[in-house]
């Protein structure tokens, strides 16, 4: 009887001594987990907000090209289920087009900036939400954009104060400088010189166009009521741009 009371302790007493050394450990393990700050990398956003500025501006001027220089036209003539705006017009009869949109590139940057604008600006907030909760405090000022068109690009400026800070650590971002491939502003400019050739002579010769500058294939389609759809396309991308003209109209019968 002795033995065994004697076995019993031994095993009492073992199973005493793995509770305190398990203890033990554990607590070793909690207090230099607890003593470990891991060091803390800025993240930088410039990637994304470059990526969502690119990505809302080709969106714009694929509309834009597609209904021959703004996002929603106003003044248009359904052509193939397609709106197409009119950049030279005449209502009447025998007398030349007028050019509606004497300023069209100017108008195309306006019209970039309303759809993609607030785009970008959601993909900020984003941005900050998501900073926030992983602890960061996020500062953010008031946006500016400002376009630039120029041959086979666009480029954008965004102007923003974005500041991160976690752990006494602080990067601050401001100039987001974005350059995308498209060719809005050559097509744009063959657009344009279709209008002013037609508001001038009542025609434009664009098979010569396409001799001088063979980067572009012109196609134009005379409809019932006078007016004519030029089709625009740029070779290198394979884009193609939309106008509508009306002018020197004869009347039905004559």
């Amino acid at each position: 009887m002795l033995k065994i009371k004697n076995k019993k302790a031994q095993v009492a007493i073992f199973f005493i001594i793995a509770i305190v050394i398990v203890a033990f450990i554990a607590i070793i393990f909690v207090f230099s987990k607890k003593a470990i700050v891991p060091s803390v990398e800025i993240a930088n956003p410039q990637e994304r907000i470059e990526s969502c500025a690119r990505e809302a501006t080709n969106e714009a001027a694929d509309l834009i090209i597609k209904h021959g220089g703004f996002v929603e036209p106003r003044n248009f003539k359904e052509y193939n289920k397609n709106k197409v705006e009119y950049l030279c017009e005449n209502t009447g009869n025998y007398k030349p087009c007028i050019n509606q949109h004497p300023l069209l590139l100017e108008e195309i940057k306006n019209e970039i900036l309303d759809f993609a604008l607030p785009r970008i600006d959601q993909c900020f907030s984003i941005i900050k939400e998501e900073y926030e909760k992983r602890q960061y405090n996020v500062i953010m000022e008031p946006m500016k954009i400002n376009i630039s068109l120029a041959t086979d690009r666009i480029y954008l400026f965004i102007s923003r104060d974005l500041t991160l800070s976690k752990q006494e650590k602080t990067k601050r971002f401001k100039d987001f400088k974005i350059e995308i491939n498209n060719p809005l502003f050559d097509l744009t400019k063959v657009a344009t010189e279709i209008g002013n050739q037609e508001a001038k002579f009542c025609y434009f010769e664009y098979v010569g166009y396409m001799i001088l500058y063979p980067r572009f294939g012109i196609k134009k389609v005379a409809l019932s009521d006078s007016t004519k759809v030029y089709t625009i396309k740029d070779k290198h991308s394979n884009k193609e741009m939309n106008i509508a003209v009306r002018g020197c109209a004869i009347p039905p019968g004559i």
